[in-house]
């Protein structure tokens, strides 16, 4: 590696980054075992990325391989992460993007096992900062379908979930990309609850244009992805699905009760759930 591309102190901040923030999803419940990766872009054409077969709790200093933009490692021992392809297809789309990560957030990818786009513009402070999530159609993981299903939700979206697989989170550090990561599974929660408890209300559209006009004031220039369903997600259309998923959530939720202890909290419920999604995956 060419010191006139990067210099060591670079080098040594993206490690401690990329441990930091593994550390981090790990801890958080984003990722088990060896799931997940993550990247920091150190030049126009070299990516640093977390190593395949290492559990993110386990992260060192050492462990991060420095490939190439074709996927060539650079520098580093063991093999670079699988999903390296996902990351350099961020990184090609988007030259605003320095870091990338891809994590499994259970509530967030039980919405697309279930077929219920993750719903995100529900609450106002992720209305503003980030928008509609989409959701990419299934490809098998480790594969070329794989950045071939998000290319086209790149250009709008830091943030893009993959079928039945997990979540795609991007900014301009780890730091940012973790804080949309956080927001997502936080909102998929609330959701969660909320179905459970009747169904979704969306926002009026003119609740909606005030929350978009605060984004320059927050420093976010990126116009608001559109819903994925009706484009602002405030149709009937919207309105009806969240009283159906509503629905079936009360029944579910009721049936869950009468096999479980009288005392157990919503919170537990939820977790008891999202373990059954991962015994029939597994």
């Amino acid at each position: 590696m060419s010191q006139e591309k990067v210099s060591q102190e670079a080098v040594w901040e993206a490690r401690k980054e990329i441990m930091k923030w593994s550390h981090k999803v790990e801890q958080y419940g984003f990722v088990s075992a060896t799931d997940g990766n993550l990247s920091v872009r150190l030049a126009d054409d070299l990516v640093m990325i977390t190593p395949s077969g290492l559990a993110k709790g386990e992260m060192t200093l050492e462990a991060p391989i420095i490939i190439d933009m074709e996927g060539k490692k650079v520098e580093g021992a063991g093999k670079p992460s699988s999903e390296q392809k996902l990351h350099l297809e961020v990184y090609r789309a988007r030259a605003d993007i320095r870091a990338v990560i891809h994590a499994h957030p259970p509530k967030c990818i039980a919405f697309t096992i279930a077929g219920i786009p993750i719903e995100t513009c529900i609450l106002p402070e992720v209305v503003v900062t980030i928008g509609s999530v989409p959701t990419s159609a299934y490809a098998t993981p480790t594969t070329d379908e794989v950045p071939l299903s998000i290319r086209d939700y790149l250009k709008e979206n830091d943030a893009v979930m993959l079928a039945r697989h997990g979540s795609l989170t991007m900014g301009a550090c780890l730091a940012d990309a973790f804080k949309i990561l956080e927001k997502m599974e936080h909102s998929a929660t609330i959701a969660i609850y909320a179905q459970m408890l009747g169904g979704i209300k969306p926002f009026t559209p003119e609740e909606l244009q005030k929350l978009y006009n605060l984004r320059p004031s927050w420093g976010i220039q990126k116009n608001p992805s559109p819903c994925e369903h009706c484009g602002t997600c405030t149709s009937q259309t919207c309105a009806n699905r969240s009283a159906a998923a509503g629905a079936a959530g009360m029944m579910t939720y009721s049936a869950a009760a009468n096999q479980l202890p009288a005392d157990l909290d919503m919170a537990s419920l939820v977790d008891i759930i999202v373990e059954r999604v991962r015994e029939k995956l597994a």
